[in-house]
């Protein structure tokens, strides 16, 4: 009986079903090129609104981005951005740092990303609706906490990756040499670990400076480009400026996201 793998005579295609097929023949540069392909097809679907929106952002008054109010946006956004990236990944790295001792694991990071399932106009009101009923005023502090909030799931996952695949060894063998657990910490895991904590930061940052559910609601009076875009695109719509703005923003977030995968992927 002919099993299930065998082939028509003369060496033709395996006669065991699409399975066979893809045994046989997605293996080495095939599959390295269907992989390779596929990110391909994805990049550019992402950027084609962009490359569609890239002549109109060029032929647009640039200096009408040297405003008062787009540059102090810029600015805000940048400040905001890099207090939320400090704080998510001050938090994030000790939250992943205890992942080790926690007993159930998958409840843990269940938890720890929960508020991946929040939608953000829903938070951002339940913040406001906090903070009023409180007496604080909506500032540039509630929104950096409406922020940690937001980017803290992504920031600790990107840590917690990279902190999985630490050798365990080789904290116990510090901690049997006589260092404490925050020195074993600081001078072993820390710097085996830092690419994943640099990721988390540029992660957070990265997120923090375009979100905008959070920020036309939360910020109160604090603007951010975001914020601005959204205002804008509500008062007069599509204009070249935002273009232009747009661009600027989705260079900015390419050049972050290369700086990551230089630190993570490509490096390992």
């Amino acid at each position: 009986m002919a099993s299930d793998t065998d082939t028509e005579p003369g060496g033709g295609m395996p006669t065991g079903g699409l399975q066979g097929l893809f045994d046989r023949r997605l293996t080495g540069r095939s599959r390295s090129a269907l992989l390779y392909g596929y990110l391909a097809v994805v990049f550019a679907a992402v950027l084609a609104p962009v490359i569609y929106t890239l002549p109109a952002a060029v032929g647009a008054n640039l200096g009408a981005l040297t405003q008062e109010l787009y540059v102090n946006s810029i600015i805000n956004s940048f400040r905001l951005g890099l207090t939320v990236a400090v704080v998510a990944t001050l938090l994030t790295t000790i939250a992943a740092r205890f992942y080790r001792y926690v007993r159930y694991k998958n409840l843990y990071i269940l938890f720890m990303t929960l508020p991946l399932f929040v939608p953000g106009d829903t938070h951002a009101v339940a913040i406001l609706a906090f903070a009023k009923q409180v007496g604080i005023t909506p500032s540039f502090w509630t929104l950096v906490i409406a922020h940690v909030f937001y980017v803290f799931p992504f920031a600790f996952l990107m840590v917690l990756a990279t902190m999985a695949g630490l050798p365990q060894n080789v904290v116990a063998a510090a901690e049997d040499l006589g260092a404490n657990e925050f020195r074993a910490f600081f001078d072993v895991e820390l710097p085996m670990v830092v690419d994943g904590v640099i990721s988390g930061f540029l992660v957070s940052f990265l997120l923090s400076l375009n979100e905008a559910p959070r920020a036309s609601v939360v910020g109160g009076r604090y603007e951010t480009i975001s914020g601005v875009i959204l205002s804008i695109y509500g008062a007069v719509g599509l204009d070249p400026t935002l273009y232009a703005l747009n661009v600027f923003m989705v260079v900015l977030a390419l050049v972050i996201i290369a700086i990551i995968l230089s630190l993570t992927v490509l490096r390992s």
